[in-house]
């Protein structure tokens, strides 16, 4: 639970694991250490990330789906967030909103074999030179370099 809800806090925060071990002065290895289910961060370190990433320790370690806890600025009221909410904020589109819904609910196997068919697709639509309208993914990046 831990290793997952780590990478999709560092990822909804925009940091490579690199960017995320300088903040919380460790190395990139051990991120990847962690994110991979082979160790365990101690209790400080675990307190650390949930700061920089804003989550809660209990988020992370799965006690809670509540991801953060923030105070509304009008009334200075705690609302907790889940994360499906949180999730509902930063995608308008229905259908995106729907296919994320049910990735992250989706067991490891099962988003696993999701991810392949995905990567398998972006390589026929690079085959077919289907142009893309926006910036290259990640995966695009990942394939240039691959090439050369």
């Amino acid at each position: 639970m831990l290793s997952q809800r780590l990478r999709t806090a560092r990822k909804t925060k925009g940091l490579t694991q690199e960017e995320l071990a300088e903040h919380v002065c460790t190395t990139k290895g051990t991120i990847s250490n962690y994110e991979n289910n082979h160790s365990t961060p101690p209790n400080d370190m675990l307190r650390q990330l949930a700061d920089v990433l804003d989550v809660t320790t209990d988020w992370l370690l799965g006690r809670t789906d509540e991801v953060t806890a923030y105070i509304l600025p009008e009334t200075g009221e705690t609302n907790k967030r889940s994360l499906d909410e949180l999730l509902q904020e930063k995608i308008d589109d229905p259908d995106d909103y729907y296919f994320l819904d049910g990735y992250l609910d989706a067991s490891e196997e099962e988003k696993k074999e999701i991810r392949r068919y995905w990567y398998d697709l972006k390589k026929q639509w690079k085959v077919r030179k289907v142009r893309e309208e926006r910036p290259p993914s990640l995966f695009d990046i990942t394939e240039d370099i691959k090439k050369k």
